[in-house]
């Protein structure tokens, strides 16, 4: 797991203005090719179609492959809603202990459990004095498929926090809301 404060310039808003992408009127096969895919129908907004809630929602960088069965690989974009309450699972980005990672949430009767989709990983179980912050739910995730366009290798992602960030220290800490659990259960919120 990464540190919180080392990783939060890797954070930033999902988009701050739109940006149009022509859309093709039909689906693309994936099988042998179709001879009427010449027709395109105006303009595709990815942000309207995949960011649900705009104020809240952020695009966090992967680092690791603990997520590789799941499809998210090291270097992958996440798109992250703060605003969904987390279900067990979710796929989740939590802070514990100031620690960021993403993982699935399973719930083992009343008992948050953080689960990596690879087996070389083991589960976490917060003991009950660790505060496990569920800090957003990742509702998708963009996977590169031709490396060299990784815009974020070649441009240094900008240095923001997020609503309802403070600092402590230097080091940029995460409120706790609703999404926030003692080890005692899922229903056990505190603020």
């Amino acid at each position: 797991m990464a540190r919180l404060s080392d990783v939060i310039s890797s954070i930033h808003p999902a988009s701050e203005s739109p940006v149009p992408v022509p859309q093709a009127l039909e689906a693309v096969h994936a099988g042998f090719p179709s001879v009427a895919q010449d027709y395109f129908d105006g303009d595709f907004s990815l942000d309207e179609h995949i960011i649900m809630h705009p104020d809240t929602t952020f695009i966090v960088t992967v680092a690791g492959d603990s997520m590789q069965n799941a499809g998210i690989w090291d270097g992958d974009l996440l798109v992250v809603d703060r605003a969904l309450d987390p279900q067990d699972g979710d796929v989740v980005v939590a802070v514990l202990d100031d620690e960021l990672t993403v993982k699935r949430l399973v719930m083992h009767g009343h008992t948050p459990v953080l689960h990596p989709e690879n087996p070389a990983y083991p589960d976490f179980i917060p003991s009950p004095d660790q505060d496990l912050l569920i800090w957003g739910v990742v509702t998708g995730n963009y996977h590169w498929q031709r490396k060299t366009v990784q815009r974020h290798a070649e441009q240094p992602v900008p240095s923001v926090t997020y609503p309802g960030a403070k600092s402590s220290g230097g080091a940029i800490v995460a409120p706790k809301h609703p999404g926030a659990y003692r080890h005692g259960g899922w229903g056990s919120r505190h603020a």
